[in-house]
């Protein structure tokens, strides 16, 4: 397992709020830290409390498990920047893993049997299928389907205010702190060169049509 081959393991999760910074040990949690509000303040905050009274610091760490999303993109987008950083600053000597948070929450209690959904841009939403505790498969689908071909799906909450009725015992809370370390992470993790936030479409804009049109 990592933890027999690596010192000090760091979780970089910013897909949710609250954002969370964890060192896992192989079933657990030697300590875990979430910090709600914008990941800009909150990634320090959090990393300095993380390492509060602790002999080692951030350049002992030698293995990053890092949370590519879906999620807040400027969350996940700071969070990338910091763990290239470490990396950088690693010289090549920490390991990157990478994860996807629909991924983990079928890690999560009660999550086992059902479907995972969570918001993507308007009017469409992401869906996780298949088996709990590994690599599932990802679809895009509208809104209108995925909450009708899949009524009994688990939904993770997204940065922005829910704009459809989903019952709150359908709510998934996204608790990093109840999974089960090292262990669980690497059933879920894939090794990864840099960090790169999940992003399976391309962001699409109105092309300029060489005027700006006239206001009322």
């Amino acid at each position: 397992m990592e933890e027999l081959k690596h010192k000090l393991p760091l979780v970089v999760d910013a897909s949710s709020n609250p954002l969370y910074l964890g060192i896992p040990t192989r079933t657990g949690w030697e300590k875990i830290v979430s910090y709600p509000g914008q990941a800009m303040d909150g990634l320090f905050r959090a990393l300095g409390e993380l390492f509060d009274d602790r002999s080692d610091k951030l350049n002992s760490v030698d293995v990053i498990y890092f949370c590519c999303g879906p999620g807040s993109t400027l969350g996940l987008r700071l969070a990338a920047a910091f763990v290239k950083t470490i990396l950088w600053e690693g010289q090549g000597k920490v390991t990157l893993f990478q994860y996807n948070a629909m991924d983990l929450a079928s890690l999560l209690p009660d999550s086992s049997k059902f479907s995972i959904q969570a918001p993507f841009r308007m009017g469409k939403r992401f869906l996780r299928k298949g088996k709990p505790r590994s690599i599932g498969k990802k679809e895009i689908l509208a809104e209108e389907d995925a909450l009708k071909d899949f009524p009994d799906s688990l939904h993770l909450l997204g940065p922005r205010q829910l704009s459809i009725d989903i019952p709150e015992e359908k709510i998934l809370p996204y608790q990093l702190e109840k999974i089960g370390g090292i262990e669980e992470l690497s059933l879920i993790s894939e090794p990864a060169e840099q960090p790169v936030p999940y992003s399976p479409q391309p962001a699409t804009f109105t092309k300029w049509k060489g005027y700006i049109p006239a206001k009322n």
